[in-house]
């Protein structure tokens, strides 16, 4: 009966400690999706960012963008609708707090696209930029990367301001019509002026993160808890075997060095 009785709760033991390496399974199924991930956009931004500049409508249409096109320069021509600016909120760089530029730029075909042309610090009162230069609108030609549009929080923000580069919060914030790309914006790859700012965003530096050891930390402590649960079954039943059987020895393993410890001992 007893011994039933400890079958019954090393089972226990086994179904809590098989939940457990289940849920570590799960755990490290999603450290290495994670880092897929993280290795898919470290090569998409190593194979496109280089790339020689197509036309905007070669890699997306005003309601769809396939993201394998990601970071593609792009030539357009056109105008920058200065009047329509606005600044996207909490976007800091090197650790300071600022906001990224959005203007809508308006293509010689008639479409417009949201073009994300730099970085801006905080003014000292942590609001808004206290200078905030903007480019004249004439007939220019600019180069860009393709970004997807961001999606957005819906989340109040002051006149003039959005909280993420969501095309459709942009077409709201400024009364925009007509054809839009709404599903892309661009990151301009130089500056509209000579000035320090807004200042371009650099090329991403992308790493894969401990994706990849989380995950194999994961499946070691599944291990480790069989492990642990085999060597507590093993001790309980050796400690019985020498509780019922006077005569019993167990076994001791050798440590490395045993031997000529026993051999000084002996001379000694």
């Amino acid at each position: 009966m007893k011994t039933l009785q400890t079958w019954k709760r090393w089972i226990v033991w086994l179904l809590l400690v098989s939940v457990f390496a289940v849920a570590c399974f799960f755990l490290s199924q999603w450290q290495f999706s994670r880092r897929a991930e993280a290795v898919a956009k470290i090569n998409s931004v190593a194979a496109n960012f280089d790339q020689s500049p197509v036309a905007l409508s070669d890699l997306s249409t005003l309601n769809s963008f396939d993201a394998k096109f990601e970071w593609r320069p792009v030539k357009l021509e056109g105008q920058f609708l200065a009047d329509k600016a606005v600044l996207v909120r909490n976007r800091p760089y090197n650790g300071s707090p600022g906001f990224l530029q959005v203007i809508p730029f308006q293509l010689k075909s008639g479409e417009l696209v949201a073009i994300e042309t730099g970085w801006l610090p905080t003014g000292s009162d942590n609001q808004a930029p206290k200078i905030v230069p903007r480019p004249d609108q004439s007939f220019r030609e600019i180069i860009g990367r393709v970004r997807p549009a961001e999606p957005t929080l819906n989340r109040q923000a002051p006149p003039g301001q959005i909280a993420t580069i969501n095309v459709d919060a942009l077409i709201e914030t400024e009364n925009l019509s007509g054809e839009i790309y709404r599903k892309v914006y661009i990151r301009l790859a130089d500056s509209y002026n000579d000035q320090a700012l807004p200042k371009i965003l650099p090329r991403p530096e992308l790493t894969e993160g401990n994706h990849l050891s989380y995950a194999l930390q994961w499946i070691l402590f599944a291990l480790m808890a069989f492990g642990a649960l085999w060597w507590a079954i093993r001790q309980e039943f050796e400690a019985r075997k020498i509780a019922s059987d006077p005569n019993y020895r167990p076994k001791v393993r050798r440590k490395f060095g045993d031997a000529d410890k026993a051999a000084e001992d002996a001379v000694s």
